[in-house]
């Protein structure tokens, strides 16, 4: 038996939604686990450098390969990426650099430079080049189911990574003094936690673009801090946020024609952390408000 006419264009709209959806959702989750400890290290800004400087190691990978294949383009990205936090990390020991003067120098040159090589190969016609800049916003309606499944491995192991240190790094990010004092490998735990923030900006990159991938990994943590004090709930809480605004940010632009999803899934977040800025049990503004009376 055949389908009616319409049926199968609805059945392959809804296929590559799904493919999206667990995608983004993927990545919206592990980016909430991961970023908690971001920003219980006030580490939030590290991340945003780092996401300015994947576009960097996108255009490098494509001038490279000549292939516009996502995971050498996200590999390109993550080695920008850690190499702009290297850069990082010498201005702020060798110049004694303030934290956010030299997190300010790092992103605007490393947006700068990918800017610049991004705008070149689309300038030149290099053959395969366009669309390259789609990587500054995002670009979930070509994502296919491999990259989906990639997206989600990643997102996965890099959870389970953090699931596996969650002791060394629940204990470095209250008391980092104390860790030390105790022998704890307080640099090595610490750059580890950047190195996984890193990871999840990248694998971001095709969910909300290099401008837009740092909300990921701090406003759900940051929502989620409203609600509780305990460092489980609070994985739990933040992975949850991201994983709703990610499901929201896909299923607003499958409804409504010519709406990014990055920017979507952006707002949803920033709404969910709204919510609990004003109605927390303990942290809300109306909760204290209300002490306060």
């Amino acid at each position: 038996m055949t389908a009616p006419a319409g049926i199968e264009p609805l059945f392959a709209i809804s296929h590559n939604t799904l493919v999206v959806a667990c995608g983004v959702a993927a990545v919206g989750c592990g980016a909430g686990v991961i970023g908690c400890f971001g920003v219980l290290r006030k580490r939030a800004l590290v991340g945003d450098a780092a996401a300015h400087a994947t576009l960097v190691g996108v255009a490098l990978a494509f001038l490279a390969t000549g292939r516009r294949d996502l995971p050498v383009l996200l590999v390109g990205g993550f080695l920008s990426g850690l190499a702009a936090l290297g850069v990082l990390v010498l201005l702020r020991v060798c110049t004694r650099t303030r934290d956010d003067a030299a997190t300010a120098i790092v992103l605007s040159v490393s947006f700068g430079l990918g800017i610049t090589l991004v705008s070149g190969i689309t300038a030149r016609g290099i053959p395969g080049g366009a669309g390259l800049e789609q990587f500054l916003l995002g670009h979930t309606a070509a994502l296919t189911t491999a990259d989906a499944i990639l997206l989600a491995a990643v997102s996965a192991a890099a959870v389970l990574l953090l699931v596996l240190s969650l002791k060394e790094a629940t204990l470095i990010a209250f008391d980092s003094s104390f860790a030390a004092a105790t022998g704890w490998p307080v640099a090595i735990m610490d750059y580890f936690l950047v190195a996984l923030v890193a990871v999840m900006v990248v694998v971001g990159l095709p969910a909300a673009g290099a401008v837009l991938v740092t909300a990921l990994v701090v406003i759900p943590p940051v929502a989620a801090r409203q609600w509780t004090d305990r460092v489980p709930t609070m994985l739990l809480l933040s992975g949850v946020f991201g994983l709703a605004s990610a499901l929201f940010g896909v299923a607003v632009s499958a409804v409504v024609p010519r709406l990014a999803t990055g920017p979507l899934v952006v707002l949803a977040a920033a709404f969910i952390f709204a919510v609990s800025f004003v109605g927390a049990p303990e942290r809300g503004w109306w909760a204290r408000h209300r002490r306060e009376r």
